[in-house]
């Protein structure tokens, strides 16, 4: 059975992105079958993806212009893609103003979902009608957050999110875990946070990943490379950490 796992936080700057694509990137290294979608209309993962943008059928063909899924699925080496487009920037308007609006993108991609192992989609940092669209497609939440405290409170504001689409567009949704990213293990705000956290979630019936995502420059070169870590220098802190974030996701079942 497939497992659809949303990478999501509202706030910018954590890293979300490169948690969504090396997520993909590794897991498909396992020998996973993996699609990724950019929800986001910077398409940022479309890029590190070197998926295409122009000419062909994007996410806003599958939403708004009743594109098949199947037909907007781009074959790259590793794994798949559903690429995002400039015109997904504002889409709150374009989404139909009735009941079906929070079922958009699981209507259309009900067709190909068992064609993956994992279907990864990249959300935008922002709360609205795409995010809900995600979160009512998925079956489990990652939430990469860093050792801040403006990224403590972006996992609040995100949980109100989780909790509504719970309550009203998807019952089974869990969230699989909090991923600390950009994690800085000498300093003692991202030590105290780190420690904190758990207690924190408590209520809200999720855990703390057991691996911390440690920041190094190759992280930053492979992005420039358009490429995941794991390829660009799988010795590199970041690259071996996501890695093993891919293992307990495997672990942990949905």
């Amino acid at each position: 059975m497939s497992r659809v796992i949303a990478v999501a936080n509202q706030k910018g700057g954590i890293g979300k992105t490169t948690t969504a694509v090396n997520i993909a990137f590794d897991l498909a290294e396992m020998g996973k079958k993996v699609l990724l979608i950019d929800t986001d209309g910077q398409c940022n993962s479309t890029d590190t993806c070197r998926a295409q943008v122009e000419g062909v059928a994007t996410l806003y063909d599958l939403l708004f212009e009743n594109e098949r899924a199947s037909d907007c699925i781009q074959h790259m080496e590793k794994l798949d893609v559903i690429a995002s487009d400039k015109l997904l920037k504002n889409p709150e308007t374009k989404f139909p103003d009735d009941a079906t609006r929070l079922f958009t993108l699981c209507d259309a991609c009900e067709e190909i979902r068992e064609q993956y192992d994992f279907i990864i989609i990249d959300t935008p940092p922002t709360l609205g009608c795409m995010l809900s669209n995600a979160l009512t497609f998925a079956d489990e939440v990652v939430i990469p957050v860093t050792c801040d405290r403006y990224g403590m409170e972006g996992i609040s504001d995100l949980y109100v999110t989780i909790h509504a689409t719970q309550k009203y567009t998807n019952r089974n949704l869990r969230v699989t875990g909090v991923l600390l990213n950009k994690y800085k293990e000498k300093t003692t705000l991202c030590r105290e946070i780190s420690e904190a956290l758990p207690s924190v979630l408590a209520m809200f019936e999720t855990t703390v990943f057991e691996t911390k995502v440690r920041e190094c420059e190759d992280c930053k070169k492979a992005q420039s490379a358009r490429m995941g870590v794991q390829a660009y220098n799988a010795k590199c802190t970041t690259a071996k950490d996501y890695w093993n974030v891919c293992e307990e996701i495997v672990r942990r079942r949905a």
